[in-house]
């Protein structure tokens, strides 16, 4: 599992799964962020199908879908018989080794393509390191806090994004080892306005 060089070079699609989009929607700048990047970004159809059925949030996160497809910031794809081995891989046999149909589609697309999978579940992840070694992967904390959001958005335009995305969507921050970033970057008084941080990040004084 390779991370430190996200986004990699600039013909490099981007594969994205359904809890990325939901934090990139809760921006409220998705596409700005998204268009702020070289690279393609891609979202499968079982992913799309999976944010159409996920009740209230994901169907709001679906028609916001919606819209950054038909805008051209992101480009939805299709699983093909090339994808099928891993994805059945990742979707047959126990509960700890195996992946919702969104995630394996996601994870199945860039492992066949060699594309970097946006993924933030810590159980899919630890699968990726597991199996797929040589797999890209990155995490909406890689997006939102790269250097090309801050050139975009502008420094404060950065720190808004994080803020709603870890707010609003209680996006996780993964690896765990960026939240001191994180909480410096929007301050320890938006740190304490979200939930989805644990509660010494919440409480740090002085970020």
């Amino acid at each position: 599992m390779k991370s430190s060089s996200f986004p990699g070079e600039p013909d490099i699609p981007v594969v994205t799964d359904a809890s990325v989009i939901i934090n990139l929607n809760a921006t409220r700048t998705a596409a700005a962020v998204i268009n702020g990047f070289p690279n393609r970004f891609l979202v499968t159809d079982t992913v799309r199908g999976e944010l159409l059925t996920g009740g209230p949030r994901g169907h709001q996160s679906w028609e916001e879908l919606e819209a950054l497809i038909r805008n051209g910031s992101i480009e939805l794809v299709e699983l093909d018989p090339d994808d099928g081995p891993v994805y059945r891989s990742l979707v047959e046999g126990g509960f700890r080794e195996t992946l919702d149909d969104g995630e394996a589609a996601t994870i199945a697309h860039a492992v066949v393509r060699g594309a970097v999978a946006l993924i933030d579940e810590r159980k899919a992840r630890r699968i990726c390191a597991d199996r797929f070694p040589a797999l890209r992967l990155a995490s909406t904390v890689d997006v939102l806090c790269h250097g090309l959001v801050k050139r975009a958005l502008g420094e404060s335009g950065q720190r808004d994004v994080v803020f709603r995305a870890l707010r609003d969507a209680r996006m996780q921050v993964v690896p765990r080892d960026r939240l001191r970033e994180v909480v410096e970057l929007i301050g320890a008084d938006r740190a304490a306005k979200c939930p989805s941080l644990p509660r010494w990040a919440r409480t740090m004084r002085g970020a």
